[in-house]
């Protein structure tokens, strides 16, 4: 695959401009606030320019017979609520590799309440299921019944993309695959950093119901205070199950109360649609910028269509699955498995955004050995 164009020129580019203006001094350690001159852009840049290039693959674990292991085997899904597109992607990458390598992979429809995902466990169990995930974000506290009968029946739970790798899991999960939300978190700061010269202001959205969202707020706070002293960062909390009512209104009266915002930085890109939106209707689509985290393909396409966002901290969803399924294979057939698993980060901006596709997809742009080394490691070829 090309990958002719990259988001590294521009990170050259921008480099040299703060050198050239003095702005690669270290700041000091330890203030919650300052001024642009206490920012460290040296710091900040070199974070993102880690996650410049499309990501290698690393296998998660040794190789074993994956269409022995899993033959007439079920996995159940339940994601934190189906609606969102960055669940639906995920969904469809899972079914896909579960057909390639021979067993059923369901999703449970539901639109975000623990009394839906309570429902979709109980249907679980009722059908035999062989492991049940919880997909990005239900908090296994809120369903303690259902984990409980899920024990007693001898159906391990799986909650993949429910916490940040820096999180501890609840106890009654089998294993967790869990995301680098933190390090993405940081990599927002870092370019709202690097792009207002250490003296932007920060409106970020987070979503407490989610739990990896508390570990992105606790990252940006911490970067803010290493990178960017003499940023101003305001942070509104909004639930998944709101987003399309509430992000709208609350980012348009931020904008319009403090007109000196620069960046609005959604922890999960999909809050992004109603971000933009917002940004539009408050006539400020000149001035305000959006770096997000997720890569989600529809955002992409969003990005293409909009300079509102800039930036988006990437990862594969297909890889992502690929990963998770991994996982959850060995953890059905008995065999080791790897609590430090996850999937790596690649930042898209409108330098290398063609190399996501158009419509952009959920794998493009990611490079192709991470497919080939997973169907090598399952003994698929």
């Amino acid at each position: 695959m090309s990958q002719s164009r990259s988001v590294r020129p521009a990170l050259a580019a921008l480099a040299l401009t703060l050198v050239a203006a003095g702005l690669t001094a270290c700041a000091e350690q330890g203030g919650a606030t300052g001024s642009a001159d206490d920012a460290d852009l040296t710091a900040a840049l070199a974070r993102v320019d880690k996650y410049a290039d499309p990501p290698a693959f690393e296998a998660p674990g040794e190789p074993f017979d994956a269409r022995s292991v899993m033959a007439g085997k079920t996995i159940a899904g339940i994601p934190v609520n189906s609606a969102i597109d960055f669940t639906q992607f995920y969904a469809d990458a899972a079914e896909r590799i579960a057909g390639e390598v021979g067993f059923s992979y369901t999703t449970w429809p539901n639109q975000g309440s623990p009394t839906e995902w309570d429902q979709g466990m109980q249907k679980a169990l009722s059908e035999k299921a062989d492991l049940i995930e919880l997909f990005a974000g239900i908090d296994p506290a809120q369903l303690a019944p259902a984990m409980s009968r899920a024990g007693d029946a001898g159906v391990p739970v799986l909650a993949t993309d429910g916490y940040d790798l820096t999180q501890r899991a609840d106890e009654a999960l089998a294993g967790t695959v869990s995301c680098p939300c933190s390090e993405a978190a940081r990599v927002m700061i870092d370019w709202a950093t690097l792009k207002t010269e250490g003296a932007g202001t920060l409106l970020v959205l987070t979503s407490s119901d989610v739990k990896a969202s508390a570990a992105s707020e606790s990252a940006m706070k911490d970067e803010l205070r290493a990178v960017c002293p003499g940023c101003e960062a305001t942070f509104i909390d909004i639930p998944s199950a709101d987003w399309a009512t509430k992000i709208l209104p609350q980012v348009q009266s931020a904008l319009v109360a403090d007109p000196d915002i620069d960046y609005v930085l959604p922890v999960f890109d999909t809050m992004s649609i109603w971000a933009v939106q917002a940004i539009t209707q408050s006539g400020r689509q000149d001035k305000v910028r959006i770096a997000t985290y997720n890569g989600t393909p529809s955002i992409l396409d969003l990005m293409r269509d909009s300079d509102i966002i800039e930036m988006n901290v990437g990862q594969s969803n297909d890889w992502m699955a690929h990963v998770t399924l991994d996982q959850a294979m060995r953890t059905i057939g008995g065999l080791p498995t790897n609590p430090e698993a996850s999937w790596p980060l690649y930042v898209w901006t409108h330098e290398n955004l063609d190399q996501a596709g158009d419509p952009a997809t959920d794998s493009r742009g990611y490079g192709e050995a991470y497919q080939d080394g997973f169907r090598t490691l399952w003994g698929l070829s």
